[in-house]
């Protein structure tokens, strides 16, 4: 669906092309003077106009220069005499997209239309992807041999099945959440239209939704032109929402709309715009603890919920880890014109020891920096940097077990839990962030057991009375 101004003197075309292009779910403003018109767009930009060249007082020639000097952006289609062929060519000289003769074929004029819609989203789109600041060098594919990668192949192949299934995925930051995403995408019958992805977490909330939305032009400070969002970009593709959690309310509440009814307005806008597109969203936090808080919409999580893939981290299927690390060594071999043949087998055994809190990311920058700084022909320890503190495998806190006495009347699990927080609090300095990393959880999930446990906010209170 598009807004189309269409500026003609004569009543009778302007009200045969309203009820036709109606028809067609566009909406249509009709205006019988390019005066008219040029005070209409300043109000609101169309997608498209259909102008005619032959106006009384100012001309279609005028107005075509006055707005592709201003609006060089907005598509406009010419409205001719059969007679007057020059005037035409002549016209897309000066920056028309296509011109009609009449009397014209209704048919004819709606092909025209799409034509210029599918251009204008391609353009939109391939900006959209010079843009983007990632750089995938080559990690297009998700690796993995485990029975846990397995089975989310499986389910990739499932969801792929299905164009419009919402999905949510799971898992720690760095586990790849958004290549399961693009592999759903990849394999469906989407695969061929957009992908486009936006970071919930990486703008603040007002931003946010301009960039989801767009904007018209005046809808705040700064917008001149009328912009759309990601959201008409993703316009019978797919539409994926990362760190979704980090959302704020009052953008899932119109999330929610735009997946049950399939519309939205841009900022600013009064107009609903409908979309076809799959949402694909992930999360490394707990959003069942969010909806508890009041943080997270309990209904847009079970609309979102539909079909869920769960991403084990790294340590949970450490057999993945020495194919993963192979995978990433082919690869920066070719990018930094080397040939290391491969991993030594002391590398090994400290790729296999490591924790992996940052999981397939962290692997990534490791060997990335390591094939980077390698001289011989195999990837040696001196290349290999992690720090320290992170290369003891939680499973080595497990192998003193036979010296824990659990009392014969019972044990506190919850006890323990607070008694772990509060000690992390007081290594850090009173730091959550830090502590949340040091107990490999989220912030907002340490703010929420800092709550459930009554532990006091300021580190002068807090008081540990176990040893």
């Amino acid at each position: 669906m598009a807004s189309i101004f269409v500026i003609d003197d004569d009543k009778a075309i302007r009200e045969l092309l309203q009820e036709s292009l109606e028809a067609d779910n566009h909406s249509i403003t009709t205006l019988s003077s390019a005066e008219l018109a040029i005070h209409a767009i300043k109000t609101e930009e169309p997608d498209i106009i259909l102008l005619d060249i032959n106006l009384p007082g100012m001309s279609g020639f005028e107005f075509l220069k006055i707005v592709k000097t201003k609006y060089a952006h907005i598509p406009i289609v010419m409205i001719t005499s059969n007679t007057d062929v020059d005037s035409a060519i002549k016209a897309m000289k000066l920056g028309a997209s296509d011109y009609i003769q009449k009397p014209f074929n209704v048919d004819e004029l709606s092909l025209i239309i799409n034509k210029i819609l599918d251009l204008r989203y391609k353009d939109d789109h391939i900006a959209y992807l010079q843009n983007e600041e990632k750089q995938f060098h080559g990690f297009g594919e998700i690796i993995g041999n485990s029975s846990s990668i397995k089975a989310i192949f499986n389910t990739i192949q499932q969801l792929a099945g299905s164009a419009r299934t919402t999905v949510l995925i799971r898992g720690e930051t760095g586990t790849g959440k958004e290549l399961v995403a693009r592999a759903i995408h990849a394999n469906s019958k989407r695969s061929d239209k957009p992908f486009v992805e936006i970071n919930c977490s990486a703008f603040h909330e007002h931003l946010l939704e301009a960039e989801l939305f767009g904007y018209e032009a005046g809808a705040f400070t700064g917008a001149n032109h009328r912009k759309r969002g990601l959201l008409e970009l993703a316009h019978k593709g797919t539409f994926f929402l990362d760190e979704i959690g980090d959302m704020a309310l009052a953008l899932q509440a119109k999330i929610l709309k735009v997946i049950e009814k399939k519309t939205f307005r841009r900022v600013g806008g009064i107009r609903e715009i409908e979309v076809d597109t799959r949402i694909i969203s992930a999360t490394s936090r707990n959003l069942e603890e969010k909806i508890a808080q009041g943080e997270f919409r309990e209904d847009l999580f079970y609309r979102l919920d539909v079909a869920t893939i769960d991403i084990p981290p790294l340590r949970e299927r450490i057999e993945d880890v020495l194919l993963i690390a192979d995978h990433f060594l082919k690869i920066y071999n070719k990018e930094f014109k080397k040939n290391i043949k491969s991993l030594r087998e002391d590398v090994k055994t400290l790729l296999l020891k490591h924790n992996w809190p940052g999981n397939v990311r962290e692997l990534k920058n490791v060997i990335e920096r390591a094939v980077l700084f390698e001289k011989s022909n195999q990837l040696t320890t001196k290349s290999i940097t992690i720090p320290e503190r992170n290369a003891i495998n939680c499973l080595d806190l497990l192998n003193n077990a036979d010296n824990l006495q659990i009392p014969a009347d019972g044990f506190s699990l919850q006890e323990l839990e607070k008694v772990l927080i509060q000690k992390a609090l007081l290594q850090t300095g009173g730091n959550k962030t830090e502590a949340a990393k040091i107990l490999n959880i989220s912030r907002e999930t340490l703010k929420y057991r800092l709550k459930k446990h009554e532990i006091p906010r300021s580190l002068k209170e807090t008081h540990i009375s176990v040893n």
